[in-house]
C-alpha cells in the first residue's frame, strides 16, 4: 500500500497541521470528559450530603416535637394532642423513608432501623392507651422514657451522616487525584506523540526546502555540475526542475564567459607585450639617448604596463580557477614547507615595516597542486602584510584536526567592516579598509584563493574577530 503523499506544499502543511492537532484535540476532549465527570460527581455528592444532613436534622427536630406533644397528651389526655402527635409521626416516617437511598452504610441503616422500631412502639402504645390514660399511666411513663434513647439515636444518626459526608468528600478527593494522575499521563503521552509528529512533519517539510536551499547555494558557489533534485511535493519538484534548468543555462554561460575572457586576455597580451618591449628599449636607450624627463615618463609607462600585465594574469587565473573541469597536476605537498616559503617571499615587506611574525607550523602533507596552494597562502599572507600597520603582528598557525589540516592566518590590522564581510570573496571587491592599505590590489586575490581551495575539496572562511582579519583554510591531509 502506497503512503499518502500530498501533491502540493500547501497540502503538506494542512496535513501536518491536521495530524499535529489531532492528539491535542483528543487530549482536550478527554480532559473535558474527565472534568465533566468530576463536576457531575461533585454536584451529586454535594446534594446528597446536604439532603442527608437536612433530613437527619429534621428527624431530630421532629422527634423533639413528637416527644413534647406526647408528654402534653400524657398530662392533659386531649385527643387533639394525640392527633398532632400522629401527624408528626407520619412526617418522621417520610423523613426516614427519604434516608433509604443512604442505607448503604450498615451503621446508619442499623441506627435508622432501631429508631424506627422504637418510635413505632411509642406511637402504638400511646394510641392503645388513649381511651383510658389513668389506667395505663405507669405504662405511658415507661414508654415516654424511650424518647431519651430516641434522642441519642437521632444524635448518632446526625453524626453518622456527617461521617458519611466526610467519607464521600474523601472518596471524591481520591477520585480527583486519580483522574488528575490519569489526565497527566494521558496528556503527557499525547503531547509526546504530538512532538513526535511535529518532528516528523518538520523533517518532511524542511527536506524539500533544504534541497532547494542546497541547490541555490551550489549555484551561488559556482557549482554548475551537480543537478538540483527536489523529491516532492509536486509544486516544489517543479521549482527544482526550474532551478536545474537555470543551472544548465548558467553552466553554458559560464563556459562562454571563460572562453570570451581567455580570448580577450590573449588579444590584450600581444599589444601589451609590444608596448612593454618598446618601453624597455627606450629605458635602456637602445634606440638612442633620452633625457631625464623622458626617462621618468618611460619608467611610468613600464610600471603601468607591469601592473596591467599582472591584472590580466589575475583575471586569467580567476577564470581558470572557476573552470573546475580543467585538469591540473596533483601530488604530495609538504604544507608547512610551502607556507614557510611563502613567508620568506614576503620577508622584504615584513622587514621594511618591522612587522612581527608568529609562525607555528606542524609538519604535514596534503595532496594537491603546488602552484594553486602557493597562490592561496601567498594571497592570504600578502593581504595580512598589506593591512597590518607598522610594527604590527601577523600570526600563522598550522595544525592537525583529525584528518584535516587547518591553517589560521590573522593580522593586527583594522579588520573587515561588517558590511563588507558577506562580499569579501567576491571578484574585484575591495572593502572600505582597502583604501587605507599600504599596497593596493586588484580585488581578485581572495576570490582566486577561495576557488583554488574549493578545487582541493577544502574551505576558506572568514572568522569573526573584534580586531584584525582572521582567515581559516581547511584541507584534507593525504593518508
Amino acid at each position: 500500500m502506497r503512503l499518502y503523499r500530498p501533491h502540493s506544499f500547501f497540502a503538506l502543511l494542512l496535513t501536518g497541521f491536521f495530524f499535529v492537532s489531532l492528539p491535542l484535540l483528543t487530549a482536550l476532549y478527554s480532559s473535558v470528559q474527565i472534568l465533566d465527570g468530576l463536576m457531575l460527581q461533585s454536584i451529586v455528592a454535594v446534594y446528597r450530603s446536604v439532603d442527608m444532613v437536612t433530613s437527619t436534622r429534621k428527624i431530630a427536630e421532629l422527634l423533639q416535637d413528637e416527644e413534647r406533644k406526647a408528654r402534653v397528651f400524657n398530662v392533659l389526655g386531649e385527643p387533639a394532642q394525640l392527633l398532632e402527635m400522629n401527624e408528626t409521626h407520619q412526617e418522621i416516617v417520610k423523613a426516614l423513608e427519604y434516608l433509604i437511598p443512604f442505607n448503604s452504610d450498615e451503621e446508619l441503616a442499623q441506627l435508622i432501623k432501631e429508631l424506627k422500631l422504637k418510635e413505632n412502639h411509642i406511637i402504638t402504645v400511646l394510641n392503645n392507651v388513649a381511651h383510658d390514660p389513668e389506667k395505663n399511666k405507669n405504662e405511658l411513663e415507661e414508654v415516654l422514657s424511650i424518647y431519651q434513647d430516641l434522642s441519642k439515636l437521632a444524635i448518632s444518626i446526625v453524626k453518622s451522616s456527617h461521617q458519611l459526608m466526610i467519607d464521600e468528600v474523601r472518596a471524591l478527593k481520591q477520585k480527583v487525584n486519580k483522574d488528575k494522575e490519569k489526565l497527566i499521563w494521558q496528556t503527557s503521552g499525547l503531547i509526546s506523540f504530538t512532538i513526535l509528529l511535529i518532528i516528523v512533519f518538520v523533517a518532511l517539510i524542511s527536506k524539500p526546502i533544504r534541497q532547494i536551499n542546497k541547490g541555490i547555494e551550489r549555484l551561488g558557489d559556482g557549482d554548475f555540475k551537480t543537478p538540483v533534485n527536489v523529491s516532492w511535493p509536486r509544486d516544489l519538484q517543479d521549482l527544482g526542475l526550474q532551478l536545474d534548468w537555470l543551472r544548465k543555462r548558467l553552466a553554458k554561460l559560464d563556459k562562454e564567459k571563460i572562453k570570451l575572457i581567455a580570448h580577450i586576455s590573449h588579444d590584450l597580451k600581444t599589444p601589451l607585450a609590444s608596448i612593454k618591449e618598446g618601453a624597455s628599449l627606450l629605458r635602456d636607450e637602445l634606440v638612442g639617448p633620452i633625457n631625464n624627463d623622458q626617462k621618468e615618463v618611460v619608467g611610468i609607462l613600464d610600471k603601468n604596463c607591469s601592473k596591467l600585465q599582472s591584472l590580466i594574469e589575475n583575471i586569467v587565473n580567476f577564470n581558470l580557477a572557476q573552470a573546475r573541469d580543467t585538469p591540473y597536476e596533483k601530488h604530495r605537498i609538504k604544507l608547512d614547507e610551502l607556507i614557510s616559503e611563502v613567508v620568506a617571499d614576503q620577508r622584504n615587506s615584513i622587514l621594511a615595516r618591522n612587522i612581527k611574525m608568529d609562525v607555528q607550523l606542524v609538519p604535514m602533507e596534503v595532496n594537491g597542486n603546488e602552484e594553486q596552494l602557493k597562490a592561496v597562502f601567498d594571497n592570504l599572507v600578502s593581504n595580512a602584510v598589506k593591512f597590518t600597520p607598522d610594527e604590527g603582528t601577523i600570526r600563522i598557525k598550522l595544525k592537525r584536526d583529525g584528518k584535516l589540516a587547518t591553517c589560521l592566518v590573522e593580522d593586527s590590522g583594522p579588520g573587515i567592516d561588517e558590511e563588507d564581510r558577506v562580499r569579501i570573496f567576491s571578484p574585484f571587491f575591495q572593502g572600505k579598509e582597502a583604501e587605507k592599505a599600504v599596497i593596493k590590489g586588484s580585488g581578485l586575490g581572495l576570490a582566486i584563493s577561495k576557488e583554488y581551495v574549493q578545487n582541493h575539496n577544502g574551505s576558506l572562511r572568514l572568522l569573526s574577530s573584534k580586531k584584525g582579519g582572521r582567515f581559516l583554510v581547511t584541507l584534507q591531509i593525504s593518508g
